[in-house]
């Protein structure tokens, strides 16, 4: 899949906007400075209602454009069973209650932003890993939405691949707590579970990238097993289990030509020896609640790792305080400033950010978060 001959690649090219969006992706990929940070955020209905209707724009406005967004992550459906996803009604409560592509039942209230209640799982017992075979992971349904937006997202951005990872797609088919109970009670059936989970991700990224001929610049793995304090497993745990999994998954997207990122909220601190070891090239939405601040990881580090977000989206943006945003930006740009970073927050921004909190944010980082880069006339965040 050289670059020359994936046609994606070539529209990117025939753009000016895709192709500098590209050439700054691939800059901090290559650990080079680009001409500025490659901005990327994702933003919940409630804040892109809230902002479109503060700002007077119209309902269909695209906030990627907005903010000059470079990049776009686009994932394929990769549950083991989409044939079985979609609304089975309401429960006594009057709670929407939908089956995902994972076989995973949730109950929430309609227009609601509470976590969803986690109702009934696919598997139940051990013996249904093998009465439920996975479906087609080659299946087109997979790729149909991906296809149909990539023509347009190469027009305009640099697109990035997305599939979820060896825990948190895994503990779907269980139900979290059962799934961690497995990990303690009964790990060769866990590790079963995510040996095939991770065997069926490869299969379905494979796929679709054959399918989309999805040009091969970065591949992203979501894949949240922390807390705020600490990971929700052992280090010994995801050594044994995920550790020989997530290698698996790297390598295997390696091979095709991307550079791989890897998100997981919360505190995962004592396990980021493994994603070096496992040839991890981004880590991605760290969370410096939790104490996964860039500095700190420039500090263990140096410049092994590539950092994307980490503006504190859960304190500091809400907050609404300009001077704490002017902080919290110069911390993350002062660790920045040869290179090695994407932006923009920690994660995805919710309705309890302002407008004017996130504009004041982007206009700092608009300003500053180019190279060569300049803090010297940094507001004031004191």
């Amino acid at each position: 899949m050289a670059p020359d001959v994936n046609r994606h690649l070539a529209t990117i090219r025939r753009n000016p906007r895709a192709l500098k969006a590209y050439e700054r992706v691939r800059a901090v990929l290559d650990g080079n400075a680009p001409d500025r940070v490659p901005f990327r955020d994702s933003y919940w209905s409630e804040f892109r209602e809230r902002y479109l209707s503060a700002r007077g724009l119209s309902s269909d406005a695209d906030l990627r454009e907005q903010f000059d967004h470079d990049f776009v992550v686009m994932p394929p459906v990769m549950g083991p069973w989409p044939s079985r996803a979609g609304y089975l009604g309401r429960d006594s409560e009057g709670h929407v209650l939908r089956r995902d592509d994972f076989g995973l039942v949730t109950a929430n209230i309609v227009g609601s932003t509470t976590m969803s209640r986690h109702v009934e799982c696919a598997i139940k017992e051990p013996g249904d890993l093998d009465r439920l075979p996975f479906e087609d992971p080659a299946c087109e349904s997979r790729t149909a939405a991906l296809a149909r937006d990539l023509p347009a997202v190469c027009r305009r951005f640099c697109p990035v691949f997305k599939l979820g990872g060896p825990f948190s797609r895994t503990w779907r088919l269980r139900g979290l707590q059962q799934f961690l109970e497995d990990l303690v009670r009964d790990e060769p059936f866990a590790m079963e579970m995510v040996t095939r989970m991770t065997e069926h991700l490869i299969a379905v990224g494979r796929a679709c990238v054959e399918r989309t001929d999805f040009p091969p610049i970065q591949f992203h793995i979501a894949d949240d097993f922390a807390a705020t304090k600490a990971p929700l497993i052992s280090p010994a745990v995801y050594e044994r289990v995920f550790l020989p999994n997530l290698k698996r998954l790297v390598a295997a997207f390696r091979t095709m030509g991307f550079k791989v990122s890897y998100e997981s909220e919360g505190n995962i601190w004592p396990m980021l020896e493994f994603l070096d070891e496992a040839r991890v090239d981004v880590l991605a939405n760290m969370e410096p609640r939790a104490g996964m601040r860039i500095e700190r990881i420039r500090e263990r580090f140096g410049d092994r790792f590539r950092v994307w977000g980490n503006i504190c989206n859960v304190q500091v943006l809400p907050s609404g305080d300009r001077r704490a945003i002017a902080r919290e930006v110069r911390r993350v740009l002062s660790s920045a400033t040869e290179g090695g970073y994407m932006g923009l927050s920690a994660h995805s921004i919710g309705a309890d950010v302002s407008p004017d909190a996130y504009d004041y944010f982007w206009e700092l980082m608009n300003r500053f978060a180019r190279y060569p880069m300049d803090l010297s006339a940094f507001p004031a965040g004191d």
